[in-house]
């Protein structure tokens, strides 16, 4: 029995020995790989130029201690006269595998869109290890640049809009990101156009102990329509998008105008329906907006009573959408998207136009009509603070 006993220890020792070794072995293997967490490209001088993001895994997770090692990211560049060759330069100085499934984002210069995707969708969705998940922008801006930058308190560009831009977007609701696999299926859609937020350096709204830090920030939008680029508009210009977008989480208004502000409103639970139709042989939109809004904010001591105020805010929000009609108008670009509305409501009628006329007319909107209920903003007519003006 005793004998026995000194087998079986003897047995789960050896066990336990074993699956230690191979877990260590494990461990070292998972530290010395390459993590590629996003990927750039550019074209220039009749090159595609390709860029890996790459972080530690030491910079991501604390130490026994408990504290953060400083951030590490590494960024290579290769260059070649195909997208995929330029890439596989890549792995000529990989000093171990690559591992491309941890991939979260995408940045694209304004040349690369202007060259042409055909290629670069090519290369990123038939290797099996990309996931079809990772957010993609575009940028006027140094492609090194934007993967270079870091978040905040040390923290490595995990902690950045560029691989979670959902986070701020949910706060408020600007420019909609867009993930790759929702991006493909908008930019092969026919009759549809569509758009990839832009991402900018910001080097002056921050400072870190007095000296300027630069932070990433979304400044505007890349368009596309029937597989081709189309162009680039600062957000400033491009306010009535967010009306429009059903991903609209959060998105405030300055009101009576920006210059002569009383309240702040915000708007959320938003719904925008685009009905086309016909009338003497030609197409005709009806644009419907709902919302629900909280007064957040007020400026002046006037008091304004919410029939008053939920006018102002339908005002406002009709003004921008027909700003960004008139700005396709000049540009050619269908931002609103009715030549999508007819291809989906109308697909016959729609394949006789579609080669031969626009549905981009001065009297192509027939209606914008606004429906707002405010909330809270009954609190705002007991005067309990008095505003200097």
């Amino acid at each position: 029995m005793q004998l026995k006993s000194i087998m079986l220890f003897s047995s789960l020792l050896f066990l336990c020995l074993s699956v230690v070794t191979a877990c260590d072995h494990d461990i070292g293997e998972i530290e010395n790989q390459n993590f590629a967490t996003a990927i750039g490209v550019d074209y220039r001088d009749d090159e595609f130029h390709v860029y890996i993001q790459m972080l530690g895994l030491s910079s991501v997770a604390k130490n026994e201690g408990g504290e953060k090692p400083p951030a590490e990211v590494y960024v290579s560049e290769t260059s070649g006269k195909t997208f995929i060759d330029a890439f596989f330069k890549a792995y000529f100085t990989a000093q171990e595998r690559f591992l491309w499934a941890h991939v979260t984002a995408i940045v694209l210069s304004e040349a690369a869109l202007e060259k042409g995707l055909d290629s670069v969708f090519d290369g990123l969705t038939r290797y099996y290890e990309f996931r079809p998940t990772p957010w993609i922008f575009g940028t006027k801006s140094s492609v090194s640049d934007i993967l270079s930058t870091l978040g905040f308190f040390n923290q490595n560009s995990l902690n950045t809009i560029l691989h979670s831009p959902e986070s701020s977007y949910e706060q408020s609701s600007t420019i909609r990101p867009a993930k790759l696999n929702q991006f493909a299926r908008e930019f092969f859609e026919p009759g549809r156009t569509t758009y990839i937020p832009s991402l900018t350096i910001d080097d002056k709204q921050w400072e870190k102990n007095k000296k300027n830090e630069a932070k990433l920030a979304i400044d505007g939008a890349f368009f596309l329509k029937n597989e081709k680029y189309k162009g680039y508009f600062p957000f400033e210009k491009l306010k009535g998008m967010r009306w429009l977008t059903p991903e609209t989480v959060r998105a405030s208004l300055l009101l009576p105008t920006e210059k002569d502000p009383e309240f702040l409103v915000v708007l959320e639970d938003q719904m925008v329906k685009i009905n086309p139709e016909k009338q003497d042989g030609q197409f005709h939109f009806n644009v419907l907006y709902l919302a629900n809004g909280i007064v957040s904010n007020r400026m002046k001591n006037n008091t304004i009573d919410v029939d008053t105020m939920e006018d102002f805010v339908k005002k406002g929000i009709i003004s921008e959408v027909r700003q960004l009609y008139q700005l396709g108008l000049e540009y050619e670009i269908d931002f609103l998207n009715l030549e999508h509305q007819l291809y989906r409501k109308y697909h016959g009628e729609w394949k006789k136009l579609k080669d031969q006329d626009s549905p981009l007319r001065e009297d192509s909107i027939k209606s914008i009509k606004a429906h707002i209920t405010l909330e809270h903003s009954g609190s705002f007519k007991n005067r309990k603070i008095t505003i200097k003006e």
